[in-house]
């Protein structure tokens, strides 16, 4: 007789509500580090969103339906990766570290010295952001001289400096990191060698940014396939029963058709369709589920996301200015 058991009779449901509910205080507080900035109510107010219309057809009623979309949605929020400052600051020191570590090993050095470290750092690298002055990879590069406690003259007058080092936050797909790094280095020339470090990458924008001649790549956090909400190899799944799944991708599938923008490659599962589950506490990238972030149609966004203003500014004062 085969004493192994079926592995699919180990699969589980997805926890009750109050389960979750409990789950996510204590990740809220002990996790992300942010419990004097999400309360209860706006968690309530983000959840009545989810009204039953996606899996209305599969329920006695829409109440039902209604509970079981809650349930989903906060099994998803359960799982969501959020980046409070204490540990951008620290990835942003782990950049450095990193970028430190790459230079030395490709010159073979077994013994590193203060001032050989001072020499690459003060003399032969100049630290740029990668992408527009307004955007997030400026403010990272704030974070990033500040947490490791650099000379100001690193960022602007090492104009003849050997290394130039890019620093920028996520890159999912590569395309707009590619693009901004391309323009730079033919400004700059080509004979410096260039580096590329950031704080989350997928493993398609490392390829990418790789071919480019002279550049690279560093960074913090690798995502895979398994980092996908609804892949096949999904980790936030593993373990559940199909039709958790199943339910789950309709459910951000259904919602996500009516609160998206009609931008180009914009999809209900977020940009490209890749639909993750992470932020941080200054902006939440748009390949993450847009059931987090969108306030299009009237949906109540639970993390904000900062769009880029690219053609008008939206100030929104209006009325009598004092």
């Amino acid at each position: 007789m085969d004493n192994q058991s079926n592995p699919k009779e180990t699969l589980r449901d997805i926890p009750p509500f109050e389960q979750l509910m409990e789950t996510l205080h204590k990740t809220i507080k002990i996790a992300w580090n942010i419990e004097n900035k999400m309360h209860q109510p706006s968690i309530d107010r983000w959840l009545d969103n989810f009204t039953g219309e996606a899996l209305n057809e599969a329920y006695a009623d829409k109440s039902e339906a209604a509970q079981r979309e809650k349930q989903l949605a906060l099994f998803l929020l359960c799982n969501f990766v959020y980046y409070n400052e204490s540990e951008v600051k620290y990835l942003a020191r782990l950049m450095l570290k990193k970028y430190v570590h790459s230079v030395f090993e490709t010159e073979n050095k077994i013994f590193v010295s203060e001032d050989d470290i001072y020499t690459l750092l003060d003399e032969k690298t100049k630290f740029s952001y990668l992408g527009e002055a307004s955007e997030s990879s400026s403010y990272l590069l704030y974070l990033f001289r500040q947490e490791n406690g650099l000379s100001r003259k690193v960022f602007s007058e090492n104009q003849n400096a050997e290394n130039v080092v890019f620093i920028d936050d996520f890159s999912i797909s590569g395309s707009q990191a590619e693009m901004y790094l391309k323009s730079k280095i033919k400004n700059l020339g080509e004979d410096k060698r260039y580096y590329v470090l950031l704080m989350i990458a997928t493993e398609e924008a490392i390829e990418l940014l790789n071919k480019i001649g002279g550049v690279t790549v560093l960074p913090c956090i690798y995502l895979d396939e398994t980092a996908k909400t609804f892949n096949e190899s999904s980790i936030v799944f593993a373990g559940y029963k199909d039709n958790c799944k199943l339910e789950t991708q309709k459910m951000c599938e259904y919602y996500g058709e009516k609160i998206i923008t009609s931008t180009k490659d914009m999809k209900p599962l977020g940009f490209d369709g890749k639909g993750y589950l992470f932020g941080s506490y200054y902006n939440v990238p748009d390949n993450t589920l847009p059931i987090f972030w969108s306030s299009k149609n009237n949906w109540i966004f639970l993390f904000k996301r900062h769009d880029k203003q690219y053609y008008k500014s939206n100030i929104g004062w209006g009325g009598h200015y004092v």
